[in-house]
């Protein structure tokens, strides 16, 4: 799917988290612009809930594909489930080597956290679960899933 623009109308919006919700498979959602690459340094926003897991399975064809792989984590994101060292040992059973990176909300906007740690690493890729909060409560107060539909510049991966 095409990554939505601020000046995108509600209908796009719609059958993208139509697409999210009902398809009961991994979206990946292309960037603003043509990227030059893309899944080779891949980001892995971990947060043990089980939309990170279903967005970590759809990201493993992409995983052994990439030169470099990067498990993200923060006490401010993560909400329940494995921590990211079983999510290490699990890719290592696929074959695929991950270092762990730990990162910070940016002004308490963990999204923003997020795309600063893949700009660190220089991901071309990022993996994540989507609305791991209700969507409702996204709307209102924001969120990690709404920041990075709204402002990624790499190519992403989100499953619900």
């Amino acid at each position: 799917m095409p990554h939505l623009g601020p000046n995108d109308n509600a209908r796009a919006s719609e059958v993208l988290h139509a697409v999210l919700y009902d398809s009961g498979c991994p979206l990946v959602i292309a960037p603003p612009s043509p990227p030059v690459t893309s899944g080779t340094r891949l980001c892995i926003a971990w947060n043990g809930t089980a939309e990170a897991a279903s967005a970590l399975r759809g990201a493993i064809p992409y995983a052994r594909q990439a030169q470099a792989v990067q498990i993200l984590t923060s006490v401010d994101y993560h909400r329940r489930g494995p921590e990211a060292d079983t999510v290490q040992d699990y890719l290592k059973l696929h074959g695929i080597n991950a270092e762990i990176r730990a990162f910070k909300s940016i002004e308490r906007d963990v999204g923003a956290g997020i795309l600063a740690a893949c700009a660190d690493f220089g991901a071309d890729m990022l993996t994540m679960g989507a609305y791991s909060h209700s969507r409702l409560r996204q709307m209102i107060l924001g969120g990690a899933t709404r920041h990075v539909l709204e402002t990624a510049g790499i190519t992403v991966l989100m499953s619900r």
